[in-house]
């Protein structure tokens, strides 16, 4: 029984180390500061505590992150994570995925002291546009459905109770009136003066 459930994880890891070859990209090393990924050249910039591996970034890099200036990949817990970042002073992203906020970045999220390194992307590609027909039809059902929403009739929130705020600060208000008058005439303590 042992033998075979061993036999069987071993298929299963077979399974999933062939699915990770086939999506894993194609990491080729020129020399000590130039890679190319896919085809795509990069710069190592930085290599801190010896933190590029080639096979890893291989079986982790996604097409995604060709977008992104610059790429830094970190270690924890033996698992390597990969952030894009933009070139400073561009237009691109929120202000935080800017290089120039890369030790933040450090600092916040990475493990102290952890290995990482920093590839520039020199061929940077801009995500392909969403088409236009598929944009019309999100605003169409957007559209028909707002309008559906004014012209029912029997919408429960169009029946709203409505309550006047006025009135019951008035209400209070006056309450807090009487009991000032009541108190002003007869006090309750006595201030005694030394």
């Amino acid at each position: 029984m042992n033998s075979e459930r061993k036999e069987r994880r071993e298929v299963q890891l077979a399974k999933k180390a062939e699915t990770i070859e086939a999506a894993a990209s194609e990491v080729l090393v020129i020399n000590e500061t130039r890679i190319k990924i896919d085809g795509r050249p990069y710069d190592l910039v930085e290599n801190y505590h010896e933190g590029f591996s080639a096979e890893r970034l291989g079986e982790r890099f996604s097409q995604i992150l060709t977008k992104y200036d610059y790429i830094v990949g970190d270690w924890g817990y033996d698992q390597l994570r990969l952030r894009g970042f933009y070139e400073i002073g561009s237009k691109k992203g929120s202000p935080y995925q800017s290089i120039e906020r890369l030790d933040d970045y450090l600092y916040e999220y990475c493990n102290f002291g952890c290995s990482y390194f920093i590839l520039h992307n020199l061929e940077v590609q801009t995500p392909e546009p969403i088409p236009a027909n598929i944009r019309k039809k999100s605003s169409k059902r957007k559209s028909q459905s707002s309008s559906k929403k004014h012209n029912s009739k029997n919408n429960v929130f169009t029946n709203e109770k409505r309550y006047n705020i006025r009135s019951q600060k008035n209400k209070k208000n006056a309450h807090l009136k009487s009991v000032s008058k009541k108190n002003t005439k007869h006090r309750h303590f006595t201030i005694r003066q030394k």
